[in-house]
């Protein structure tokens, strides 16, 4: 078995042809059982890093490794096979529409 269960190694992200830099060379390690917290400013990158493990952003570079195994996690729906799930900071449903 490996490890970890998540390893992020060296992930960056660059929005805007390099005008913007969201994740520079990050690397999280999350073991079997171990429940982590990711804290920063607005704007330290923290929702882009879930987003890329949740496959919502393609990072610049970097490598993801799922259970010892290097994985490219190009969607949602992709992440959910590797029970990989995200709540979002703001979760709707429906659209509300005025009456």
């Amino acid at each position: 078995m490996a490890e970890y269960a998540v390893e992020m190694n060296k992930i960056n992200m660059i929005f805007n042809g390099g005008a913007v830099v969201a994740n520079k060379d990050v690397d999280l390690k999350v073991k079997n059982g171990e429940i982590h917290a990711l804290v920063g400013e607005n704007g330290a990158g923290k929702s882009t890093l879930m987003s890329i493990l949740f496959g919502l952003y393609e990072p610049t570079s970097g490598e993801i490794k799922i259970n010892g195994k290097v994985e490219n996690i190009s969607n949602p729906i992709k992440a959910k096979h590797l029970k990989i799930g995200m709540v979002h900071q703001h979760f709707k449903l429906v659209d509300i529409y005025p009456l």
